[in-house]
Protein backbone atom coordinates (compact mmCIF):
# COMPACT_ATOMS: atom_id res chain seq x y z
CA UNK A 1 0.00 0.00 0.00
CA UNK A 2 2.05 2.98 -1.48
CA UNK A 3 2.36 6.43 -3.27
CA UNK A 4 0.42 8.67 -1.33
CA UNK A 5 -0.06 11.96 -2.65
CA UNK A 6 2.08 14.88 -1.62
CA UNK A 7 -0.48 17.39 -1.19
CA UNK A 8 -2.61 15.13 0.66
CA UNK A 9 0.61 14.26 3.13
CA UNK A 10 0.83 18.37 3.55
CA UNK A 11 -2.58 18.32 4.03
CA UNK A 12 -2.40 15.67 6.73
CA UNK A 13 0.55 16.95 8.60
CA UNK A 14 -1.08 20.37 8.75
CA UNK A 15 -4.09 18.62 10.80
CA UNK A 16 -1.58 16.68 12.71
CA UNK A 17 -0.22 20.01 14.08
CA UNK A 18 -3.74 21.46 15.01
CA UNK A 19 -4.84 18.12 16.75
CA UNK A 20 -3.58 16.41 19.62
CA UNK A 21 -4.75 12.18 18.88
CA UNK A 22 -5.82 9.80 21.14
CA UNK A 23 -3.72 6.56 21.42
CA UNK A 24 -6.81 4.15 21.39
CA UNK A 25 -6.72 0.78 21.90
CA UNK A 26 -7.11 -1.95 18.91
CA UNK A 27 -10.39 -3.60 19.66
CA UNK A 28 -13.01 -2.97 22.35
CA UNK A 29 -16.64 -2.65 23.48
CA UNK A 30 -18.95 0.42 24.32
CA UNK A 31 -21.83 0.77 26.03
CA UNK A 32 -25.02 2.02 24.37
CA UNK A 33 -26.05 5.19 26.52
CA UNK A 34 -29.87 4.16 24.66
CA UNK A 35 -30.20 0.38 26.43
CA UNK A 36 -26.60 -0.58 27.97
CA UNK A 37 -26.01 -3.07 25.06
CA UNK A 38 -21.98 -3.94 24.12
CA UNK A 39 -21.22 -2.33 21.21
CA UNK A 40 -18.09 -3.82 19.16
CA UNK A 41 -15.36 -1.50 17.64
CA UNK A 42 -11.47 -2.31 16.17
CA UNK A 43 -9.07 0.61 14.80
CA UNK A 44 -6.82 0.37 12.27
CA UNK A 45 -3.91 1.99 11.23
CA UNK A 46 -2.84 5.55 12.41
CA UNK A 47 -3.64 9.17 11.13
CA UNK A 48 -4.79 12.97 12.34
CA UNK A 49 -8.00 11.65 10.41
CA UNK A 50 -10.21 9.16 11.50
CA UNK A 51 -12.75 7.24 8.64
CA UNK A 52 -15.52 5.57 10.42
CA UNK A 53 -17.14 2.96 8.79
CA UNK A 54 -20.88 1.74 9.44
CA UNK A 55 -22.37 -0.82 7.82
CA UNK A 56 -25.84 -1.82 7.09
CA UNK A 57 -29.03 -3.75 7.84
CA UNK A 58 -28.15 -7.77 8.93
CA UNK A 59 -24.50 -6.89 7.96
CA UNK A 60 -21.19 -6.23 10.49
CA UNK A 61 -17.46 -4.32 10.46
CA UNK A 62 -16.67 -7.33 8.00
CA UNK A 63 -18.40 -5.86 4.66
CA UNK A 64 -15.70 -3.70 4.97
CA UNK A 65 -13.06 -5.88 4.38
CA UNK A 66 -11.50 -4.51 1.29
CA UNK A 67 -10.98 -1.27 2.29
CA UNK A 68 -9.23 -1.39 5.92
CA UNK A 69 -5.89 -1.65 4.44
CA UNK A 70 -6.00 0.77 1.85
CA UNK A 71 -7.57 3.68 3.86
CA UNK A 72 -5.38 2.52 7.03
CA UNK A 73 -2.31 3.18 5.03
CA UNK A 74 -3.11 7.04 5.78
CA UNK A 75 -6.22 7.24 8.49
CA UNK A 76 -6.88 6.15 11.39
CA UNK A 77 -9.94 3.68 10.84
CA UNK A 78 -13.09 2.93 13.25
CA UNK A 79 -15.17 0.13 12.13
CA UNK A 80 -18.37 -0.23 14.44
CA UNK A 81 -20.71 -3.37 14.77
CA UNK A 82 -24.04 -1.29 15.35
CA UNK A 83 -25.92 -3.61 18.11
CA UNK A 84 -27.81 -6.86 16.90
CA UNK A 85 -25.17 -7.14 14.42
CA UNK A 86 -21.28 -9.06 14.62
CA UNK A 87 -19.85 -9.27 18.02
CA UNK A 88 -22.63 -6.44 19.62
CA UNK A 89 -24.70 -7.71 21.69
CA UNK A 90 -28.54 -7.87 20.29
CA UNK A 91 -32.32 -7.90 22.64
CA UNK A 92 -33.34 -4.37 21.78
CA UNK A 93 -37.23 -3.39 21.86
CA UNK A 94 -37.15 -0.26 19.59
CA UNK A 95 -34.66 -0.27 16.62
CA UNK A 96 -34.57 3.31 15.62
CA UNK A 97 -31.99 5.10 13.49
CA UNK A 98 -31.48 7.92 16.07
CA UNK A 99 -30.54 5.13 18.79
CA UNK A 100 -28.12 3.93 16.43
CA UNK A 101 -27.22 6.99 15.79
CA UNK A 102 -26.68 7.85 19.74
CA UNK A 103 -25.17 4.34 19.96
CA UNK A 104 -22.00 5.19 17.36
CA UNK A 105 -21.47 8.82 19.13
CA UNK A 106 -20.89 7.05 21.74
CA UNK A 107 -18.52 5.03 20.16
CA UNK A 108 -16.48 7.96 19.01
CA UNK A 109 -16.97 10.26 21.23
CA UNK A 110 -14.99 7.55 23.83
CA UNK A 111 -12.43 6.36 21.00
CA UNK A 112 -11.81 9.04 18.64
CA UNK A 113 -10.40 12.72 19.07
CA UNK A 114 -9.42 15.47 16.07
CA UNK A 115 -10.71 14.94 12.51
CA UNK A 116 -14.00 12.35 11.47
CA UNK A 117 -15.36 11.16 8.46
CA UNK A 118 -18.77 9.32 8.84
CA UNK A 119 -19.14 6.66 6.11
CA UNK A 120 -21.97 4.49 5.97
CA UNK A 121 -23.24 1.60 3.82
CA UNK A 122 -27.54 1.31 3.20
CA UNK A 123 -29.06 1.62 6.59
CA UNK A 124 -25.82 3.14 7.37
CA UNK A 125 -26.47 6.19 5.53
CA UNK A 126 -29.45 7.45 8.17
CA UNK A 127 -27.79 5.88 11.20
CA UNK A 128 -24.51 8.03 10.52
CA UNK A 129 -27.36 11.36 9.94
CA UNK A 130 -29.03 10.71 12.81
CA UNK A 131 -25.13 10.71 14.46
CA UNK A 132 -24.07 13.66 12.60
CA UNK A 133 -24.77 16.50 14.89
CA UNK A 134 -24.11 14.43 18.25
CA UNK A 135 -20.05 14.16 17.02
CA UNK A 136 -17.37 16.60 17.25
CA UNK A 137 -14.74 16.96 14.82
CA UNK A 138 -16.94 15.99 12.21
CA UNK A 139 -16.08 17.23 8.58
CA UNK A 140 -18.26 15.56 6.39
CA UNK A 141 -20.44 12.19 5.64
CA UNK A 142 -20.21 9.75 2.58
CA UNK A 143 -23.20 7.77 2.46
CA UNK A 144 -22.71 4.58 0.25
CA UNK A 145 -25.81 3.28 -1.89
CA UNK A 146 -28.56 4.44 0.10
CA UNK A 147 -30.76 7.56 0.46
CA UNK A 148 -32.81 6.49 -2.79
CA UNK A 149 -36.43 6.98 -0.68
CA UNK A 150 -35.08 9.46 1.41
CA UNK A 151 -37.91 12.45 -0.03
CA UNK A 152 -40.26 9.96 1.05
CA UNK A 153 -41.86 11.10 4.29
CA UNK A 154 -42.56 8.31 7.40
CA UNK A 155 -45.62 6.63 6.73
CA UNK A 156 -48.52 6.56 9.51
CA UNK A 157 -48.65 3.54 11.47
CA UNK A 158 -51.54 1.87 9.73
CA UNK A 159 -49.61 2.31 6.38
CA UNK A 160 -46.43 0.76 8.28
CA UNK A 161 -48.58 -2.10 9.82
CA UNK A 162 -49.88 -3.10 6.18
CA UNK A 163 -46.65 -3.14 4.32
CA UNK A 164 -44.66 -4.76 7.25
CA UNK A 165 -47.46 -7.67 7.25
CA UNK A 166 -46.31 -9.55 4.14
CA UNK A 167 -43.27 -9.85 5.72
CA UNK A 168 -44.19 -10.86 8.98
CA UNK A 169 -45.86 -13.44 7.25
CA UNK A 170 -42.71 -14.82 5.38
CA UNK A 171 -39.98 -13.26 6.80
CA UNK A 172 -37.03 -15.46 5.29
CA UNK A 173 -39.25 -15.36 1.65
CA UNK A 174 -39.48 -11.55 1.80
CA UNK A 175 -35.91 -10.97 2.97
CA UNK A 176 -34.17 -13.37 0.15
CA UNK A 177 -36.20 -11.51 -2.29
CA UNK A 178 -35.37 -8.41 -1.16
CA UNK A 179 -31.24 -9.10 -0.87
CA UNK A 180 -31.13 -10.92 -4.14
CA UNK A 181 -32.92 -7.62 -5.98
CA UNK A 182 -29.79 -5.95 -4.59
CA UNK A 183 -26.94 -7.62 -7.17
CA UNK A 184 -26.54 -7.25 -10.89
CA UNK A 185 -25.30 -9.27 -13.51
CA UNK A 186 -21.76 -8.71 -12.28
CA UNK A 187 -22.07 -9.61 -8.79
CA UNK A 188 -19.61 -12.66 -8.34
CA UNK A 189 -21.73 -15.66 -7.56
CA UNK A 190 -19.56 -16.78 -4.68
CA UNK A 191 -19.66 -13.24 -3.12
CA UNK A 192 -23.58 -12.90 -3.96
CA UNK A 193 -23.87 -16.78 -2.07
CA UNK A 194 -21.97 -15.29 0.71
CA UNK A 195 -24.65 -12.09 1.42
CA UNK A 196 -27.69 -13.86 1.05
CA UNK A 197 -26.07 -16.46 3.41
CA UNK A 198 -24.77 -14.09 6.23
CA UNK A 199 -27.75 -11.83 6.02
CA UNK A 200 -30.17 -14.66 6.09
CA UNK A 201 -29.01 -15.35 9.20
CA UNK A 202 -29.68 -12.23 11.13
CA UNK A 203 -32.02 -12.49 14.27
CA UNK A 204 -35.55 -12.29 12.50
CA UNK A 205 -37.04 -9.93 15.38
CA UNK A 206 -34.49 -7.33 15.49
CA UNK A 207 -34.46 -7.49 11.49
CA UNK A 208 -38.30 -6.59 11.25
CA UNK A 209 -37.61 -3.96 14.43
CA UNK A 210 -34.68 -2.11 12.05
CA UNK A 211 -37.19 -2.08 8.99
CA UNK A 212 -39.59 -0.46 11.27
CA UNK A 213 -37.04 2.02 12.45
CA UNK A 214 -35.82 2.98 9.01
CA UNK A 215 -39.25 3.57 7.20
CA UNK A 216 -39.98 6.13 10.30
CA UNK A 217 -37.19 7.71 10.29
CA UNK A 218 -37.71 11.91 9.11
CA UNK A 219 -34.63 12.30 6.49
CA UNK A 220 -35.61 15.82 6.44
CA UNK A 221 -35.09 16.86 9.70
CA UNK A 222 -32.24 14.94 10.02
CA UNK A 223 -30.81 16.48 7.03
CA UNK A 224 -31.78 19.69 8.13
CA UNK A 225 -29.60 19.14 11.22
CA UNK A 226 -26.40 18.32 9.55
CA UNK A 227 -24.04 20.84 8.87
CA UNK A 228 -21.08 19.21 7.10
CA UNK A 229 -20.71 17.90 3.70
CA UNK A 230 -22.11 14.92 2.13
CA UNK A 231 -21.52 13.04 -0.44
CA UNK A 232 -24.00 10.16 -1.47
CA UNK A 233 -21.74 7.83 -3.57
CA UNK A 234 -24.43 5.48 -4.79
CA UNK A 235 -24.48 2.54 -7.65
CA UNK A 236 -25.47 3.38 -11.33
CA UNK A 237 -27.96 0.74 -11.41
CA UNK A 238 -30.67 2.44 -9.77
CA UNK A 239 -31.50 5.73 -9.65
CA UNK A 240 -30.98 8.24 -7.01
CA UNK A 241 -33.31 11.94 -6.48
CA UNK A 242 -30.17 13.89 -6.81
CA UNK A 243 -31.95 17.26 -7.27
CA UNK A 244 -34.17 16.37 -4.25
CA UNK A 245 -31.29 14.85 -1.98
CA UNK A 246 -29.73 18.61 -2.52
CA UNK A 247 -33.24 20.53 -1.66
CA UNK A 248 -32.97 18.99 1.37
CA UNK A 249 -29.09 19.84 2.04
CA UNK A 250 -27.26 22.50 -0.28
CA UNK A 251 -23.80 20.60 0.94
CA UNK A 252 -24.41 17.72 -0.72
CA UNK A 253 -23.31 16.19 -3.65
CA UNK A 254 -24.22 12.72 -5.69
CA UNK A 255 -21.82 10.80 -7.33
CA UNK A 256 -22.45 7.37 -9.20
CA UNK A 257 -19.85 4.25 -9.50
CA UNK A 258 -20.91 1.99 -12.50
CA UNK A 259 -19.86 -1.92 -12.31
CA UNK A 260 -21.55 -2.98 -9.41
CA UNK A 261 -24.88 -3.42 -7.13
CA UNK A 262 -25.62 -2.56 -3.54
CA UNK A 263 -22.17 -3.72 -2.04
CA UNK A 264 -19.98 -1.67 -4.01
CA UNK A 265 -16.98 -1.92 -1.61
CA UNK A 266 -17.15 -6.20 -2.17
CA UNK A 267 -18.40 -6.13 -5.57
CA UNK A 268 -15.78 -3.97 -7.48
CA UNK A 269 -13.37 -3.18 -4.42
CA UNK A 270 -10.42 -1.24 -6.43
CA UNK A 271 -12.27 1.05 -8.29
CA UNK A 272 -14.56 1.63 -5.00
CA UNK A 273 -11.34 2.31 -2.94
CA UNK A 274 -9.97 4.84 -5.42
CA UNK A 275 -13.74 6.68 -5.52
CA UNK A 276 -13.79 6.73 -1.68
CA UNK A 277 -10.22 7.85 -1.66
CA UNK A 278 -10.30 11.05 -3.47
CA UNK A 279 -13.97 11.85 -1.96
CA UNK A 280 -12.30 11.91 1.71
CA UNK A 281 -9.16 13.78 -0.26
CA UNK A 282 -11.81 16.70 -1.14
CA UNK A 283 -13.37 16.06 2.65
CA UNK A 284 -9.49 16.45 4.31
CA UNK A 285 -9.04 19.50 2.28
CA UNK A 286 -11.87 21.26 3.09
CA UNK A 287 -11.21 21.17 6.66
CA UNK A 288 -7.61 22.26 5.94
CA UNK A 289 -8.38 24.98 4.03
CA UNK A 290 -10.92 25.87 6.45
CA UNK A 291 -8.24 26.09 9.31
CA UNK A 292 -5.74 27.37 7.61
CA UNK A 293 -7.54 29.69 4.91
CA UNK A 294 -5.38 27.75 1.67
CA UNK A 295 -7.24 24.28 0.17
CA UNK A 296 -4.29 21.89 -1.36
CA UNK A 297 -4.35 20.60 -4.99
CA UNK A 298 -6.36 17.08 -5.16
CA UNK A 299 -4.90 13.86 -6.29
CA UNK A 300 -5.37 10.29 -6.09
CA UNK A 301 -3.11 7.44 -5.09
CA UNK A 302 -2.03 4.61 -7.31
CA UNK A 303 -3.71 1.39 -6.81
CA UNK A 304 -1.36 -1.37 -6.04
Amino acid sequence: MTHFRTTLRLGVAGLAALYALASPAQEGMTRSPVDGLGIAWSVAGEGPVTVVLVHGWQCDRGYWREQVAYLADQYRVLLVDLPGHGASEGGRTHWSMAAFGEDLAAVVGETVTGPVVLVGHSMGGPVILEAAPRIDGLIGLVAVDTFRDALSPPPDEAALAAAMAPVEADYAGVVRAFIESMFVETTPPGLREEIITAMMAGDRDAGLGMMRGYARMDHASAFARLEVPVVVLNSGYRPTPEQGLRALHPLLVVEEIEGAGHFPMLEIPGRFNAHLDRILIRLVEGHVAGQSHGAAPGGVREQK
